[in-house]
């Protein structure tokens, strides 16, 4: 991935603002479709392989599985681990879930806070007991945890520990995740699911030598970008603001937006698609932006062409 900075740069935009100009052509004063953050399930755009995605991440709550979601920046990860925390309290499930602060972390101590297998302890004693007095030797700290995880259990609860950023994570700590998904089990049953969130450098790293043991137990599953599913995710996203799509863009402007947002990387290498919905979203805005300036009364092949960011 790292080689493709500058094909990224060409289709991923900083965040751009609706011009007043825009607002009033198209009537956005109360909302406009295409920005903000899901915010109800009426929002969520789910398709098959979402879908799939969604219940793979439900495993490893329910099922004290090791999964690692993985998906470019605006792919959706964060939107899905909003739903899943709010469908726990909506509808009152036994998860706890438990999520060490990432704000600082990196790989490596050079560049910011690596996380370590003391941090997770904590972590996992302050999500079950906000007042616990955590033992500072390791093999105290781990007994301490493992019967708070059993008296948790006991009263019916499943743990999910939440890793988000998890490209971040040193390799090594990715190995003790999967010693600490496999050492806390009562019997046969896993008490403590594990659930890494992370750009496409996580792949690469759980693929590497180092971290063969993760690598060979944990579940990878991709968050990919709408591609086919472009048009469905446009009009669900009208939709769920009670428009038309059709009030916004045309049939041949979402077919130039598709083109537009797939990177060249020469003839012999399929173009990088950059439809991922945060970059749709904000390439949909400029465009209407552009619409507007031009005159054109809805967002078409040509305004799609000669659209720019700021």
């Amino acid at each position: 991935i790292a080689n493709y900075d500058g094909l990224f740069s060409v289709a991923l935009i900083p965040k751009p603002t609706l011009t007043l100009q825009a607002v009033e052509q198209f009537k956005l004063q109360l909302r406009n479709p295409f920005d903000g953050e899901v915010s109800n399930d009426a929002d969520m755009f789910l398709s098959g392989e979402i879908a799939y995605i969604h219940q793979a991440a439900w495993q490893a709550a329910i099922g004290g599985n090791m999964v690692a979601v993985v998906g470019e920046s605006g792919a959706g990860k964060t939107t899905m681990l909003d739903a899943m925390r709010e469908k726990i309290v909506r509808d009152r499930l036994p998860v706890v879930c438990i999520r060490p602060s990432v704000a600082a972390m990196e790989d490596s101590e050079g560049r910011g806070a690596p996380l370590r297998t003391a941090d997770l302890y904590i972590s996992i004693a302050y999500a079950l007991d906000k007042k616990a007095r955590v033992p500072q030797g390791a093999q105290r700290r781990s007994q301490f945890v493992r019967e708070l995880l059993e008296k948790s259990a006991a009263n019916g609860n499943r743990h999910l520990l939440i890793i988000e950023e998890a490209h971040a994570t040193p390799g090594v700590t990715l190995n003790q995740l999967k010693r600490l998904n496999e050492e806390m089990r009562l019997g046969r049953q896993p008490m403590l699911g594990v659930l890494l969130m992370g750009h496409p450098e996580l792949e690469k790293k759980l693929c590497r030598h180092d971290v063969r043991e993760s690598m060979q137990r944990a579940s990878i599953v991709r968050l990919g970008p709408l591609d086919a599913h472009l048009n469905a995710y446009l009009q669900h996203r009208a939709k769920a603001a009670a428009r038309a799509l059709d009030e916004f863009i045309t049939p041949d402007g979402v077919d130039e937006l598709r083109t537009r947002l797939l990177v060249d990387r020469g003839s012999k290498t399929p173009p990088l698609s950059m439809l991922y919905p945060l970059n749709v979203n904000n390439w949909l805005t400029v465009c209407l932006n552009t619409a507007a300036a031009l005159g054109a009364p809805r967002v078409d092949r040509d305004v799609v062409r000669v659209a720019k960011p700021d």
